[in-house]
């Protein structure tokens, strides 16, 4: 890989820094880290069933990795993108638990919003090949 197709590495750095709190799965992250390719992350010891999908990419403000998380529990999920500054910044996320409501009318129009939603949110994700 040349330069120009891999995240320097203070960049990555500064990326598993940000990310650690989140996953152990972080330390799982490539280096070198190549730039528009996905990538999934795996913990070794194969210890927890996460899911997690990253991509790293750069725009006219700098290097940066999109992270899609899925967790174990099945009703929580993570989408976020980190700057090579290390901010955090959270992106459109799957709604995964809906409220429920006793009212049949109130619960269909809670269903609508949620799947519209979340059409949308995998759209988003599909086109950066983050969607698991």
């Amino acid at each position: 890989m040349t330069s120009e197709q891999v995240v320097p590495g203070p960049v990555r750095d500064t990326f598993v820094t940000a990310l650690t709190p989140e996953t152990t799965h972080i330390a799982a992250l490539p280096d070198p880290l190549p730039v528009g390719i996905r990538i999934g992350l795996f913990v070794p010891e194969g210890s927890s069933r996460e899911r997690i999908v990253v991509r790293a990419e750069h725009d006219e403000t700098g290097y940066f990795l999109d992270f899609f998380q899925r967790t174990n529990d099945g009703e929580t999920s993570s989408h976020d993108r980190v700057r090579e500054d290390g901010s955090i910044t959270p992106l459109e996320n799957l709604i995964l638990v809906r409220r429920h409501f006793d009212d049949p009318e109130q619960a269909r129009q809670e269903r609508e919003r949620v799947a519209a939603h979340n059409k949308r949110v995998l759209e988003i994700l599909r086109a950066k090949n983050l969607y698991l």
